[in-house]
């Protein structure tokens, strides 16, 4: 009987733990660690991981010259793949503005990217992406909620400041004082992380572990970064029929940067929820299930780590 095959991943955890048990769904062998930074004796711990990997597998990388990985991929000769989701490729970007990435590393590599964006992105650096989303393992296929009879936005800030960076912080929290008369749910970022008193409309619970409660609450996601990978909770929203308002393009979702353009947009729902004419998303809804699908997702990880194995087995590899 065949063994079977080994995969280790490193990266970000909410992303790697979804990874790695879809992957033991379909016969693998998973290992997870966080990533180990420039820790040398975290690396060190890591080597028997390492010798038992068939491959490697990074959910966000750095590529500099002075990254550890980057030393690794001269001695690594079993397939290595980074999948890139977001603020890794601003990284990137900036380690290639100061002529600091180890291209050597890069062509070593097999690139992955979440979102189309990001492989266009990637292009700057002389990288060439192949677009395979992440499995969201939180889609619903159940049928879609009625929209609640209380027209309400979700709106999504991260409360430590790192991750802050890359978010609208100034457009998302004038929102509830530009449209007193909507109704504002704010996750998950605490009272006290932000700038008080919180107007009357505005509620902030804190972190939800159970999400679906909160979208059946909610008519519109609102999702403001200056920049993104694809947004699990945009696919999440619209999988349960919920409208989405966010940066970035993608069926279903209504578009818009800034201040002015999202209160518009806003306005624009609230006020056809008020004549009775806001239904349901059903274009993002068809959209996050056929596009997303988690199951068919792991079968396309799965079908492209098996290819990287064959490949390497070929002669001559």
């Amino acid at each position: 009987m065949a063994r079977r095959p080994r995969a280790l991943i490193l990266g970000l955890p909410y992303f790697s733990n979804l990874l790695r048990g879809v992957l033991q769904e379909r016969g693998w062998e998973t290992d997870y660690m966080a990533h180990p930074g420039r820790n040398p004796r975290s690396w060190a711990a890591l080597l028997p991981k390492l010798w038992r990997a068939d491959v490697l597998y990074h959910i966000t990388s750095r590529v500099d010259r002075l990254a550890p990985q980057a030393l690794l991929s001269r001695v690594w000769r079993r397939p290595y793949v980074i999948h890139w989701v977001g603020t890794d490729v601003l990284v990137a970007l900036e380690a290639h503005r100061k002529g600091k990435l180890d291209r050597h590393f890069l062509r070593r590599a097999n690139h992955w990217v979440d979102a189309p964006w990001l492989g266009q992105e990637l292009q700057e650096i002389g990288v060439e992406a192949v677009y395979q989303p992440l499995p969201v393992v939180s889609l619903s296929a159940a049928a879609p909620p009625p929209l609640p009879e209380e027209f309400r936005a979700l709106l999504y800030l991260p409360e430590h400041p790192r991750y802050r960076r890359v978010f609208d912080v100034e457009t998302l929290l004038r929102l509830p004082h530009e449209l007193p008369e909507i109704q504002f749910t704010l996750v998950p970022s605490r009272p006290h992380t932000l700038p008080g008193p919180l107007p009357a409309n505005l509620r902030a619970p804190g972190w939800i572990d159970d999400m679906d409660p909160i979208y059946r609450q909610a008519s519109v996601l609102v999702r403001l970064t200056e920049h993104d990978g694809t947004s699990f909770m945009a696919l999440e929203a619209m999988s349960r029929g919920r409208h989405v308002i966010w940066t970035y393009p993608m069926t279903g979702v209504i578009q818009a940067k800034g201040l002015a353009a999202v209160t518009a947009a806003l306005r624009g729902l609230f006020e056809r929820h008020k004549r009775g004419e806001l239904a349901v998303n059903e274009d993002g809804l068809h959209h996050a299930r056929e596009h997303f699908d988690p199951a068919h997702v792991a079968v396309e990880i799965d079908q492209r780590l098996r290819d990287l194995l064959r490949a390497r087995r070929k002669p001559g590899r």
